[in-house]
C-alpha cells in the first residue's frame, strides 16, 4: 500500500467515526448500514441480469443467410461473380468447387452449389483434410458431437437417414441450416432454402 493510499483511507476513516460521534443519537446507523450494503449489492445483481440477458440475446442463433461467400438464392451469374467458374459441374447441374492447399495442392474441402430455377438452392460442404479456411456454422464443423448441435439449435425439422442406417441428415428450417452426421459427429454441413424442401438421402 502506497503512503497516498494510507492517508487517503486513514482520512475516510476518520471522517466516518467523526460522522457517526456527531449524528448518532439523530441518525439510525443500523438503516444506514443496511442500505450501504444492500443498494450496492442490489445494483451488481440487476446489472449482471441485464449483461447476461443482452449476451444470451446476441448470442442466439440466427439463420444462415450466406455462407462460402455465396449468399441464399443467388442466381448463377452472382456466384458465377462472387465465385468464378467451378471445378466441375455435375450431371444434375450441381457446381463444385475444390479447395486445395496451395503448397502441396492437395484437395482439403468441396464445396457443392446446387441450383433450382436458377438460384441457390444449397451450399454444401465436404471436409477432405485440414482446411484454415473453412467456415464454423453457429460454431460448429466436422467433428462437432451431435449432442453439441442439439443442444444449441434444438431438435431438426426434417431428418432423413441413409439406406444402410450409417448416417443421417438433420436440417433445420429456422436456421437455414443442415449437418450431416455419422458416428455421432458432423462429417458435412451447410446451407439450404427451406423453400424448396430439406436435404435427403437418395436410395441407392
Amino acid at each position: 500500500m502506497s503512503l497516498g493510499t494510507g492517508l487517503f483511507l486513514s482520512a475516510l476513516v476518520l471522517s466516518l467515526v467523526i460522522l457517526y460521534s456527531v449524528t448518532r443519537d439523530r441518525w439510525n446507523w443500523r438503516r444506514v448500514a443496511l442500505w450501504g450494503t444492500l443498494g450496492p449489492l442490489a445494483v451488481v445483481i440487476v446489472l449482471s441480469a441485464a449483461g447476461y440477458l443482452v449476451w444470451r440475446w446476441e448470442d442466439r442463433p440466427k439463420p444462415l443467410n450466406s455462407f462460402f461467400g455465396v449468399a441464399l438464392r443467388a442466381s448463377e451469374q452472382d456466384v458465377r461473380f462472387m465465385k468464378g467458374e467451378p471445378t466441375s459441374r455435375e450431371p444434375d447441374g450441381t457446381w463444385v468447387y475444390d479447395i486445395k492447399d496451395s503448397s502441396s495442392g492437395q484437395i482439403v474441402a468441396t464445396y457443392r452449389v446446387q441450383f433450382r430455377d436458377g438460384n441457390v438452392r444449397y451450399v454444401f460442404y465436404a471436409p477432405g483434410g485440414y482446411d484454415p479456411n473453412k467456415e464454423y456454422a453457429f460454431g460448429f464443423s466436422d467433428g462437432t458431437r451431435l449432442s453439441q448441435v442439439s443442444g444449441k439449435l434444438g431438435d431438426p425439422s426434417d431428418t432423413s437417414e441413409k439406406p444402410d442406417g450409417s448416417a443421417r441428415l438433420y436440417s433445420y428450417r429456422d436456421y437455414n441450416a443442415f449437418f450431416g452426421f455419422s458416428k455421432g459427429v458432423v462429417e458435412v454441413y451447410g446451407m439450404y432454402d427451406p423453400a424448396t424442401g430439406p436435404l435427403k438421402f437418395t436410395a441407392d
